[in-house]
């Protein structure tokens, strides 16, 4: 675009926006006179911004631009929003969210907006005057003289570069040499946002219709007459639907408003997200406990205040029945209610529990929608055409201004970490929204984060327990099986996969009529391929990572970047054709249980299943309709899932994860481990848990035989005291990425050495990150300690300045509040 417009002798006013740009700063514009009563706070507006179109936000006005700007000062391109698209309030708590995780501002507040909705910018081509009198001349031919008559018939005598090139043969420089002639001009072309609201085709009676006169008219025309009741009858009808009654439909409606008989339009048709309606709502009677904290809720959503609670309860203690009883008094008062859940597949469950209760007044938000779907629900919600919204982590964006309660499901669960870009934490960034809103933060669990368990002790949170299942169920038996043990007692060479009592008890429960879960955190059909010779292992190519086989498609897999590879027939590094598959997956636990209970009907649930759209919902449902006898899953069929039928949880190796080198490790191994066990007896029938593990008295493993969560609570929390780790400190994470070792490992001392003598901080490393190499790049990693909070921000911020002035192709990420160490 010609430089010629852009830049504004004298401004009316400044808009400070912010742009989807890794620089945490506002950029000043000036407001040209005819979008000065457009140009506010909230709206999203396009600029120039180096040689790029951009969609920003309009944060502040000023009067004057900053000093810095005024020798080079853009004038606004357009302003895109009739009514804001974030409100003042809002952008003031993701300004501060953004400040406290060292995030750029304009990365944050693109985040909160729905994804794909902003107009796009794209390199385009105009047509000049000169080009069109040189077109009209027949001054040009041949693939030139085509481009110019293109440009001609489009809107506006511009097109997209690429669209205008598409099919048009070798017409690259043709197209250059009408440029460098001023026949066309290069220019950034507007498309619409990929994210649309459905529209459909409707027709509709013409107003003052004789219908019995007009009826008579069409007494040679049949099926005009047939089509002209149906619209009569409908009052207004999508055309669609008659296309499916009618034949040749669509050409009788044409005849028929050429008659002047009906009126043919559009209307929004908005996707349906809730999908059918569940059972009815059954009230239940609360326990004296659930009561105490309905009471404590209600009295703070009546008061306006902002408080946070922890709903403590043990798995099937009613803590939904507590929530949904919380949304009602927010409703009751007028007000709206906001329910996090951590994974997509938890959001048909409480979806139906919520709409059982209050109707199809909800919005669903989530990534696993379409962009066009998510901008339906989350306008809805901006409209207040619903008060509840419900969602993953994404749904905290919600355009909500009047929220009566919060609710945090299953608020231990990392998930609701965001580890790129804008890293938020849902948990912290919902604190915000609820001191902001006057309303309670509810973070619901069975096991909570000890940060949160933490805070209770400190008096930052109140703690509400529900120690007992609902009905009086008892939680399941948990049984420990000791793997080292039950290996000494088999033929050498022979797998163990399921021990005696995990066989015995899935033969019991299939006899019995019930249901069994076995879980395990892994997913393929063996771990690894290793060399019985030489001990070596398949590893990816890019990345330091094993290969995983997976059974039905006959591949080694990259879980991280994907790579795919053939199963070696004999070993790359000693030639021996001795390998062996190491490990167990969930392909090869399916296999083994089809092998021990041939008549069971045997499902197989984890990431690869999930990857296929409807199977993970279609796989729930069937569970809880008890088509299925035994499913085998992944962490998916571990959170939150209510599994009435399911008598036997077993869990195939527990120690799983709680290796890994991460101070959180324990921590995550228990949480698993009671979650999942508390999938079992949550119906009529008492359940049962059989975990197998060699370390059968670690602390994250012996506690969830009693489901005992403050035993292992104490434990951890002296550990994390003495290390120094949070909740008892504060850590900051960098990691330095590039394709040669050498350099990374300088690049990384380097960030190390300017943070390493700042007051009252300790710099772990640099080291190799855990995952030394990922998809082609070597990585190295340092970490910031320190008992106060404020030094460890300072550090991190030093590092962030330092990391943006790395030379290409290196990279550095700072994590200020890390939840995933790997």
């Amino acid at each position: 675009m010609s430089e010629l417009g852009l830049f504004a002798a004298a401004p009316v006013g400044i808009a400070r926006v912010a742009l989807p740009v890794p620089v945490d700063r506002l950029f000043d514009y000036s407001v040209p006179a005819h979008l000065v009563s457009e140009a506010r706070p909230g709206r999203r507006v396009r600029v120039r911004f180096d040689r790029r179109e951009l969609t920003g936000v309009v944060v502040e006005l000023a009067g004057e631009p900053r000093p810095e700007a005024r020798h080079r000062l853009r004038a606004l391109e357009a302003v895109l929003d009739a009514e804001p698209v974030l409100t003042p309030e809002w952008m003031g708590i993701l300004r501060e969210e953004a400040a406290a995780v060292l995030c750029p501002v304009g990365l944050a507040l693109a985040t909160a907006l729905p994804p794909g909705a902003a107009p796009r910018a794209r390199p385009g081509v105009a047509l000049t005057a000169r080009g069109r009198a040189a077109l009209g001349a027949g001054a040009v031919t041949g693939t030139a003289r085509a481009l110019l008559a293109a440009l001609a018939e489009a809107p506006g005598g511009r097109a997209e570069r690429s669209a205008l090139l598409r099919g048009a043969g070798d017409a690259a420089a043709a197209l250059d040499a009408l440029l460098a002639d001023g026949l066309a001009a290069a220019v950034s072309v507007v498309l619409a946002p990929r994210a649309r609201r459905r529209r459909e085709r409707t027709a509709a009676p013409a107003p003052g219709l004789d219908r019995e006169a007009a009826l008579a008219e069409l007494a040679r025309a049949p099926r005009q007459a047939e089509v002209l009741r149906a619209v009569a009858e409908a009052g207004e009808c999508a055309t669609a639907e008659l296309a499916a009654r009618v034949p040749r439909a669509a050409d009788a409606l044409r005849a028929l408003e050429r008659r002047g008989f009906v009126v043919l339009g559009e209307r929004d048709a908005p996707r349906d997200v809730l999908g059918p309606a569940g059972e009815a709502d059954a009230r239940v009677s609360l326990t004296p406990e659930q009561a105490r904290a309905c009471a404590a809720l209600a009295e703070c959503v009546r008061d306006r205040r902002a408080a946070r609670f922890l709903l403590h309860g043990v798995t099937g203690s009613g803590k939904t029945e507590v929530y949904l009883r919380t949304i009602a008094e927010a409703l009751a008062a007028g007000r709206q209610a906001l329910v996090l859940v951590p994974e997509i597949t938890l959001t048909h469950q409480i979806l139906a529990r919520l709409r059982a209760r209050f109707g199809d007044a909800l919005a669903v938000l989530h990534s696993g929608l379409s962009p066009g779907a998510r901008l339906e629900q989350w306008e809805r919600l901006r409209d207040g055409e619903t008060p509840i919204a419900v969602g993953a982590r994404s749904a905290l964006f919600a355009p909500l201004h009047d929220l009566g309660v919060i609710v945090v499901d299953e608020e231990h669960d990392s998930a609701y970490k965001n580890d790129e870009g804008f890293r938020y934490h849902a948990r912290d960034l919902a604190g915000r929204r609820a001191r902001a809103a006057g309303c309670p933060l509810v973070l619901g669990t069975a096991t909570p984060a000890l940060e949160t368990r933490f805070a209770c002790e400190r008096g930052e949170i109140e703690r509400l327990v529900l120690s007992h299942r609902i009905g009086g169920r008892p939680l399941p038996a948990v049984q420990i099986v000791d793997l080292a043990a039950e290996r000494a007692r088999l033929p050498r060479g022979r797998k163990l996969i399921l021990s005696r009592a995990l066989r015995r008890a899935l033969a019991e429960v299939l006899r019995d009529g019930g249901q069994s879960l076995l879980f395990l955190n892994r997913r393929g059909f063996s771990t690894s391929i290793t060399c019985f010779s030489c001990g070596y292992v398949e590893h990816c190519k890019h990345c330091d990572i094993a290969l995983v086989y997976h059974a039905a498609e006959d591949r080694l897999r990259c879980h991280y970047c994907d790579h795919r590879a053939l199963p070696p027939e004999a070993c790359p590094q000693c030639g021996s054709p001795e390998n062996a598959l190491l490990g167990v997956g969930t392909q090869r636990l399916e296999e083994e249980v089809r092998g021990e209970l041939p008549d069971a009907r045997v499902v197989r649930l984890d990431r690869d299943v999930a990857g296929r759209r409807g199977a993970t919902r279609q796989i729930l449902d069937d569970l809880r309709a008890g088509r299925i006898d035994v499913l085998v899953g992944t962490q998916i069929v571990a959170k939150g899932h209510d599994f009435p039928g399911v008598r036997l949880v077993g869990v195939v190796n527990a120690d799983i994860g709680l290796h890994l080198p991460d101070f959180r490790a324990a921590e995550r191994t228990f949480q698993l481990l009671t979650q999942v066990a508390g999938r079992a007896g949550r119906g009529g029938a008492p359940g049962r848990v059989v975990v197998q593990t060699f370390l059968p008295d670690h602390y994250a493993v012996r506690p969830v035989v009693d489901h005992d969560y403050e035993r292992f609570y104490r434990e951890e929390l002296a550990n994390r005291r003495a290390l120094g780790y949070p909740p008892c400190g504060f850590l900051a994470r960098t990691v330095v990425s590039g394709p040669e070792e050498p350099a990374t490992r300088e690049a990384a001392g380097g960030l190390a050495a300017g943070v390493r003598g700042m007051a009252d901080v300790e710099v772990l490393g640099p080291a190799p990150a855990p995952l030394a190499r990922l998809r082609g790049r070597h990585r190295f990693q340092l970490v910031v300690k320190s008992g106060d909070t404020s030094a460890v921000h300072a550090a991190a911020a030093r590092l962030v300045d330092a990391a943006a002035r790395l030379p290409a192709p290196l990279r550095a990420s700072v994590d200020a509040n890390p939840y995933d160490m790997l």
